[in-house]
Parts: structure tokens; C-alpha cells; sequence
């Protein structure tokens, strides 16, 4: 309830909340929302945390400002809006996220978690996603706004990554890169030297002799005896190094195999599941800050994230990172013999806002479903597709020559025909092609590739 006497009550209407048997009764009481909250220090840092993810999660607090007397957790400063200020300076806040909300959908929020994370970026100007260090956590870092918001539903990080591929997010400053394990994806890893030859662990670092006399190699040890250094293998005796003997650069003997080396290879169990793995099989991660896009933005003041282009989705489709991963194969297989012919082939829409903005938004999703049901029709199987962040449809085309890309490219084009509208409006299709090994340019990648056929 609100602390009448406390110095934090404010004219904005900010409660101020201690007990988390409070936040029920505030929530429960049917009396209305406030402002915003201000989480004193509780009876433990696990109290005010607990406090601040139910408002999170909830469905009516959600985006409303939350100030905090002492920060529990670093991930509790990412989800909350900074320290408890003064009175000018809270009610200066709350007031101006209030008023970006105003822009945003109440109905819409309730029903979508994608806009309720976007709308929370969109009324904190500035605001970024960013990841926290969680030495407990499998992946080592967190994404606790996310979590918080999504009230532990979604795995954070895909659920960012598919926001990424949809183009609502920016990618920011690169936070850290960690390796992780192929088989669970822990980041919790042991890298432990082993024997080269049979992966023992038991091994350890001793100076070596080379005898010259008959070539053997063995430790120090064994040359040693309690008279003058000799060789236990021909007897020989060792008195100058540089003409009786030498130490060679293995310093390693296995106490499994008995072998000896130079450098022992690394590799990498998994503390979570056990696995071993080469550490250079491990799985790598990067953890970045995000930021609201451009088409974020709009999505949040329309309340509106379904995409039109999604229609496209049933070609196929693979996300556009194992996308390129495949034509970068692809790619590389054209420059060894036998070459199997491919083809590449990029599909746009130019004027598809003009449409829009003339037809509106239903019609325009009526008439990218017939065109994709029409490209269903057509094309194979074994064709993939994806779309870019800038909705250009991309189809990869296996064992396509170029006779059989330009069929396929003929049709697509004809298609333009039945978008005609009875004002004389259609919607433009454009398509780009590329057909391999033809048109293939000596180191370009998938990347590349496309930018060159764009451009």
C-alpha cells in the first residue's frame, strides 16, 4: 500500500512498497494502478527482487516505471528503471515514460510479449537489451529485462535472436564471446592438457636426453646414475652436450602410454553433461547489447507485429543464418570439379508500401498469400528460402542450370500480372539471378554475393 509518511510519496502517485504482501494487496485492490513503484529496501534482497519481477510479468505493470532503493542483483538494475532519486526527478521520469506510453496499444501488449518487450524499449528512450554476467546460469550470461518481461516463458536469448532476424532489434557493442559445449551448451568447461597420442590426462612435464651415440631419447632420470651421466640404452657416457648428447624439445611423457611430445593437445570436458570435446569443436556465443529499430518502432505504435511477408515462410524458408551457411557451401562446391549446377535467385517487392498506403494493410497480406501460393506451386522440395532483413525473398535453387532458373524467374515475373488491380495498380516483382559455376567470382561469399546481385 502507499506509505503516506514516507519521503518517497510523491505527486505522480509512485508507491511506495517495502513488503511483498503489499504488492498483492496494491494489485488486488481494484482501486486502479499508480504511476509508477518505488521498492524500498525489503527484509532481503530476494523480497525486493521477487517484488520487481512480479511487476514485470504482469500484464496491467508491466511497462510501468519501477525505482529501487538497493539493487539486489545486477539483473534486477537492467529490468528496473535506476536507483530511487529525488521526488522531481522520479515524477520527471515516470511522467515522460508515461507519455511515450500513450503511444502504445493496451490491448495489443496484453496479447503479444514481442510488443510488450519492444513497447518497454520504446518508452525508455535510450534503453538497450543488454547481457549480465550469471556465473550460475548453463549459458553464463542472461538477458534479465527479457526474462523478467516474459515472466520466464521464453528462453531469452532465441527469443532476441528471432526479434534480431525480424528486424524489430539493432545489434550494439559486442559484451563478450565465450565457448560452449557442442552437446548441451554449457559455457561451464574444464580445459585439460592430454596425451597427443591417447588422450590420458595423466601426464607430466620432465627434462629429456638425446644420446648421440645411439640416437635414443629418454627422461633425465634414467641418464642419471649415481657415477657419471651415461646412456641406460648403449652405456655410452655423457659428458659434453653438444657432442655426447642433447635436450630435445620434448618435455612431456605419458604416464598411460609411455610416449613422449612436445606440446600436449587441449581438450575441453563439460562440468553440465560430461561431454569431452576439442577445443577447437567448441561451440562459440556472442552475448551483444540490442537497441529498438526503426521497424520496431512502428510495430510499437501500430500494435502491430504480424508481418505480411511471413506468408513466404511456407517456401521452405530456413532462417538466414543457416541460409548463408548452405550457399557458402554451395559456393565452394562450384569451385571443385564435378560441379553440380545452382542457382540463386532474388525476389523484391519495390513499390509494395505505395501499394499499401493505396490498398491498405489487409489487402496487401491478401495479395502476398496468393503469391505465395502460387511460388509453392513451383517451386521443388529440395529449394530452400529465406528472407532478408530487407523482406527480399531469397530461394536457393540445388541442380538448377540456367535453363531451369530462367523458367522459374519467367514465371515468378508473370505473376506480376495477377496483382493487377482494378485501378491499374499492381505490385511490382523484381527478380535477380545468378546461376553457378557461371557466375561465379573467385573468393566471394554468400554475403557478398547477395549485395552484388542487389546492387
Amino acid at each position: 500500500m502507499k506509505d503516506q509518511g514516507n519521503e518517497h510519496d510523491t505527486g505522480m502517485n509512485l508507491f511506495f512498497l517495502t513488503d511483498p504482501g503489499d504488492l498483492s494487496a496494491t494489485l488486488s485492490s481494484g482501486g486502479g494502478l499508480p504511476d509508477g513503484f518505488i521498492l524500498g529496501r525489503c527484509g532481503s534482497g530476494s523480497e525486493c527482487g521477487h517484488m520487481l519481477r512480479e511487476l514485470r510479468k504482469g500484464d496491467e505493470t508491466a511497462l510501468l516505471p519501477v525505482f529501487l532503493e538497493d539493487f539486489p542483483s545486477d539483473g534486477d538494475r537492467e529490468a528496473a528503471d535506476g536507483p530511487a532519486r529525488t521526488k522531481e526527478e522520479m515524477e520527471n521520469l515516470a511522467r515522460e515514460i508515461g507519455n511515450r506510453l500513450r503511444d502504445v496499444d493496451e490491448n495489443a501488449l496484453r496479447k503479444s510479449l514481442d510488443l510488450r518487450l519492444l513497447a518497454f524499449l520504446y518508452s525508455r528512450e535510450g534503453k538497450k537489451l543488454r547481457p549480465v554476467l550469471d556465473p550460475l546460469s548453463r549459458e553464463l550470461y542472461s538477458y534479465p529485462l527479457a526474462d523478467h518481461l516474459s515472466g520466464g516463458l521464453l528462453d531469452s536469448s532465441r527469443w532476441i535472436s528471432e526479434l534480431l532476424e525480424k528486424g524489430y532489434l539493432e545489434e550494439e557493442s559486442l559484451a563478450d564471446r565465450i565457448r560452449a559445449c557442442p552437446k548441451c551448451g554449457g559455457a561451464h568447461l574444464n580445459y585439460v592438457d592430454v596425451c597427443p597420442f591417447c588422450r590420458s590426462m595423466d601426464i607430466r612435464q620432465v627434462p629429456f636426453i638425446h644420446c648421440f651415440t645411439c640416437g635414443r631419447v629418454g627422461p633425465q632420470e634414467a641418464f642419471v646414475r649415481e657415477g657419471p651421466m651415461q646412456c641406460p640404452f648403449c652405456g655410452a657416457r655423457l659428458r659434453h652436450i653438444g657432442s655426447d648428447y642433447d635436450r630435445p624439445m620434448d618435455n612431456y611423457l605419458c604416464s598411460s602410454c609411455s610416449q613422449t611430445f612436445a606440446e600436449p593437445d587441449v581438450s575441453c570436458r563439460c562440468f553440465l553433461c560430461g561431454a569431452w570435446s576439442p577445443a577447437d569443436g567448441l561451440s562459440v556465443r556472442s552475448f551483444r547489447e540490442y537497441s529498438l529499430s526503426d521497424k520496431g518502432v512502428i510495430a510499437v505504435r501500430s500494435g502491430n507485429t504480424d508481418d505480411m511477408y511471413s506468408v513466404f515462410d511456407a517456401l521452405n524458408y530456413t532462417k538466414p543464418e543457416p541460409f548463408r551457411h548452405i550457399l557458402d557451401w554451395q559456393l565452394q562446391l562450384s569451385g571443385r570439379p564435378p560441379v553440380e549446377p545452382f542457382s540463386l535467385m532474388i525476389i523484391s517487392f519495390p513499390n509494395v508500401e505505395k501499394v499499401k498506403e493505396k490498398l491498405g494493410r489487409k489487402k496487401v497480406t491478401e495479395i502476398m498469400e496468393s503469391l505465395a501460393r502460387r511460388l509453392r506451386e513451383s517451386i521443388r522440395k529440395t529449394d530452400i528460402s529465406t528472407r532478408t532483413a530487407e523482406n527480399d525473398l531469397l530461394l536457393l535453387l540445388p541442380k538448377t542450370g540456367e535453363k531451369g532458373c530462367a523458367v522459374l524467374a519467367s514465371k515468378v515475373r508473370e505473376l506480376e500480372k495477377e496483382t493487377l488491380q482494378p485501378d491499374g495498380l499492381v505490385m511490382e516483382i523484381s527478380v535477380k539471378t545468378a546461376v553457378f559455376p557461371g557466375d561465379r567470382v573467385e573468393g566471394e561469399d554468400a554475403v557478398l554475393l547477395v549485395a552484388r546481385l542487389k546492387g
